[in-house]
This record gives structure tokens, C-alpha cells and sequence, in this order.
């Protein structure tokens, strides 16, 4: 049966993903090997051989990763690929990706700071769900514990872009403050 143009193939996932794959320790043969095996049980679909190696590199970073902060910045890196799959290749708005994104960000900055922080919307000039937020401020705390970004109310075509920013927090005399231990 031939190919419909957007379907791709293995040879498309190599050359578009093996820069990625090698930060991960992964193989061009193991890739090659593992989806004749993979595709035998599950799927011929190459996105759906993608989504699966992206799950399992979630999944193994979560299990094997030792430091905090190393383990968020791999994610990050993981969550990148998987918005641009998402969104670019299967053209879908992917607000849950992004809203996973952010939250490693969050969680990075928040553990890899030795100040106290407060978190600033920024969104994009047409964004309808984050205008009452745009630039306002909240504590990093207080934003860990509940996202204020409202992802599912999102009505842009290719999905949110809203992220945090991060302002360190000064005190009376404009001296920034560090956390507690």
C-alpha cells in the first residue's frame, strides 16, 4: 500500500530525531531494531512509535534521575519535543503539553533558586483567557500548589503559549530576598 503524505517513516524519525535521541543515550540501531519489534505488536505508525519513546523517556527519567534539578531539565527538554510533535506534525492545539512544560519550568526554577520568587503571566497579544492575568504577579508557592494559567479555556488555533517569567523579590530597603532554608 503506498504511503499517504503524512504518514512518516523510519528513515523521517532518524533524521529528525536523532540529535535528540543521542542526548538520551539512545541508539540509531536500537531505534531501528526496537520498532521492527514494536510495530509487530502495536502499531506501524511512526507518531504513535514517537509518542510511545517519548512516554517511556518520561518514565525513565523519573525513575532514574537522582538530582531534582537535573531531572526537570530533562524533562523540559522531553516536553519541547513532544509540543513540537503535537503541534507542528499533528497540527493539535496541545494546551496539556504546554501546561506540563511550564509546570517543570516552575518546578525547576523553584528548586534551583536559593531567592524568593514571584511568578508573572506572560502571554501572547491574543490570548483571551490570560488578558485579567497578563503581567500580574503571584508567589512561586502559591503557583506550585495550583497553576493560575487557565490552559483549558485556551481558544487559539495552534494551542497556549502562555508561560511564567520569574522576578526574584526584594525587600523595603530593594535588597533581594532569600529563601529560607
Amino acid at each position: 500500500m503506498p504511503r499517504t503524505k503524512n504518514e512518516k517513516s523510519i528513515e523521517w524519525l532518524i533524521k529528525n530525531y536523532m540529535p535528540f535521541f543521542d542526548k538520551f543515550g539512545m541508539e540509531e540501531q536500537n531505534i531501528r531494531s526496537y520498532y521492527e519489534e514494536w510495530k509487530v505488536e502495536f502499531s506501524t505508525s511512526i507518531n504513535d512509535f514517537l509518542w510511545h519513546i517519548f512516554n517511556t523517556l518520561l518514565h525513565e527519567n523519573a525513575t532514574q534521575s537522582k538530582d531534582l534539578e537535573r531531572f526537570y531539565k530533562r524533562n523540559i527538554e522531553i516536553y519541547f519535543e513532544i509540543l513540537y510533535l503535537r503541534r507542528k506534525i499533528e497540527g493539535k492545539a496541545a494546551n496539556e503539553i504546554q501546561q506540563c512544560l511550564n509546570r517543570n519550568k516552575l518546578q525547576l526554577q523553584f528548586e534551583s533558586s536559593n531567592l524568593e520568587l514571584n511568578v508573572i503571566v506572560a502571554t501572547t497579544k491574543d490570548c483571551e483567557a490570560c488578558k485579567e492575568i497578563y503581567n500580574k504577579e503571584f508567589p512561586i508557592r502559591d503557583v506550585i500548589k495550583s497553576d493560575v494559567i487557565p490552559y483549558e479555556n485556551c481558544k487559539r488555533k495552534i494551542g497556549c503559549a502562555c508561560v511564567y517569567t520569574f522576578e526574584p523579590i526584594r525587600d523595603e530597603n530593594d535588597n533581594l530576598i532569600r529563601k529560607s532554608k
